[in-house]
């Protein structure tokens, strides 16, 4: 996978959050961080609203925060991005609906700007929202990892391939995806280098042989972004049949 560069500018957020006190207490966090800065904010996630903001504002990244994500919070995406094509969206709820995962996933697709949605509950620190909110403005699509294995265990038979990675091995995985080397995905992960690397050799281990000519680490990706829906089987969906038997 292509390593995207960073940005080397100050990057704008624009913060829709309909709760005051967490409202401030985002605003207080990004205001002080040295490589954003605070377009707007607003209790209003409208999609009226949110478009006029997007096109008046032009943000790098709209921070949403909304209680459930549902197919009609797609629809004020889509609204949002023809108001300004390159705003990248990070999305904060506490549950979500699975119609409004396949929106969102059609929504982020091909789009080549940065998408993320993180439940709230899966957030654990001010550092962690803000890799995400650097990453989707490098142009990365982020889908919660408990969402993702969600999506992994069910019965679709496109998802069983990963089936027999740990959590922690698909966290891995889902950083390699998004293009990390394996010192920055330990630094991410709050893990040291040896463990990200212990981990890597698991995946491999557990994904099977892998194809003639094909390097390990693509192949791992291309398995895990394709178990996960992120990427059409294509013509190759033989490669898959020993890892669907297993």
């Amino acid at each position: 996978m292509p390593h995207m560069p960073r940005l080397d500018r100050k990057l704008s957020l624009y913060v829709a959050e309909e709760q005051q006190i967490l409202r401030e207490a985002y605003l207080s966090f990004f205001h002080s961080h040295a490589g954003i800065t605070i377009a707007g904010a607003s209790s209003d996630s409208d999609g009226a609203s949110l478009s006029r903001a997007a096109a008046t504002l032009k943000p790098d990244v709209l921070l949403l925060v909304i209680k459930v994500l549902l197919p009609a919070t797609v629809h004020k995406l889509e609204a949002v991005r023809q108001a300004s094509p390159s705003t990248a969206v990070v999305m904060l709820s506490a549950c979500y609906d699975v119609k409004g995962i396949a929106e969102l996933r059609k929504f982020s697709s091909g789009a080549g700007v940065g998408c993320a949605y993180l439940l709230k509950h899966t957030v654990d620190t001010v550092e962690q929202l803000t890799q995400v909110v650097q990453s989707v403005a490098e142009g990365r699509v982020i889908l919660d990892q408990s969402v993702m294995e969600g999506l992994i265990t069910t019965n679709e038979p496109k998802m069983t391939v990963l089936k027999d990675l740990s959590p922690r091995e698909l966290e891995v995985l889902s950083w390699m995806s998004k293009g990390y080397r394996n010192g920055t995905i330990a630094e991410v992960l709050y893990l040291e280098p040896k463990t990200v690397e212990r981990h890597i050799s698991n995946i491999y281990s557990k994904l099977g042989e892998i194809p003639a000519g094909r390097d390990m680490r693509v192949h791992a990706v291309t398995l895990y972004l394709r178990g996960t829906g992120q990427m059409p089987l294509e013509d190759t969906e033989d490669e898959f049949v020993p890892l669907l038997a297993a």
